[in-house]
């Protein structure tokens, strides 16, 4: 059985924050040191890798410490997440219900799209799919979808990333160019398409979800490739995905679709 050692400093460092985001106001040392019941020097010590890396802030002429504006990003991401997942789960029923087949809803983190929500589909045929479920960005419909839209920098740093693992970098070539060839088909396109890159016999399409804040989600469908062609995929599947992505757009606040 693996052994694990609970953290101290990472528990104190937390309660740190806890206090002080009950609070409306700001804490002086000794006070934060009162509420945490630990050593003095050790709080310090923490308050200043927190001031370090933004989490907190200190007033040097009050010599009180307050929590900065990057403690916040601690909590958007997950209201984000369960904001999308409201507003897209209706769509995602009426699609895999009109198909028969799962509509997922997949977010970007780093190098790999998760799986975020999935309304269950009663289909022997059906893939077997879970949520929390993680898949590459570069060989498969959703993380096109995402990363045609992306800046270009943040596209960069994600390719310079993948091209780490040799097998990957030989697959989008140097600097990423054939990858980028297919981002430009994508984005001609509005969707994207993969057959069998990742898992041999199926295809998949998928959509990109934008928001005010950019486009780091996108809804997916998985077919057997025996059953459903790429023609179909183009000219049956993903007018309606379109559709569906850009309701869950609008109603996330994105201002670019007419």
């Amino acid at each position: 059985m693996t052994q694990w050692r609970f953290v101290n400093s990472l528990s104190l460092g937390l309660s740190i924050l806890e206090s002080l985001t009950q609070s409306k106001g700001s804490f002086s040392l000794s006070e934060i040191t009162r509420i945490t019941n630990a050593p003095k020097t050790t709080v310090f010590r923490l308050l200043k890798t927190l001031c370090e890396l933004d989490y907190m802030k200190y007033d040097t002429r009050n010599k009180r410490y307050f929590l900065g504006t990057k403690v916040l990003s601690l909590g958007f991401s997950l209201l984000q997440e369960m904001e999308i997942r409201e507003v897209a789960r209706p769509y995602l029923e009426a699609l895999a219900r009109e198909w028969d087949k799962g509509v997922n809803l997949l977010l970007l983190d780093k190098v790999e799209m998760i799986y975020i929500d999935r309304p269950k589909v009663y289909n022997v045929r059906e893939l077997n799919i879970n949520i929390g479920s993680r898949i590459p960005v570069h060989n498969t419909a959703a993380g096109r979808a995402v990363l045609a839209y992306l800046d270009r920098e943040e596209l960069m740093e994600i390719i310079k990333e993948i091209q780490k693992t040799p097998e990957i970098s030989l697959r989008i070539g140097k600097n990423g160019h054939k990858l980028l060839k297919l981002l430009q088909e994508v984005r001609a396109n509005g969707f994207a398409i993969s057959d069998g890159e990742l898992v041999r016999g199926v295809r998949a399409l998928a959509v990109p979800i934008f928001s005010h804040r950019g486009s780091n989600y996108a809804v997916n469908v998985a077919v057997a490739s025996e059953i459903v062609s790429i023609a179909d995929l183009r000219s049956q599947y993903a007018p309606k995905l379109i559709e569906m992505a850009n309701k869950i757009s609008k109603t996330m606040g994105y201002q670019g679709l007419n």
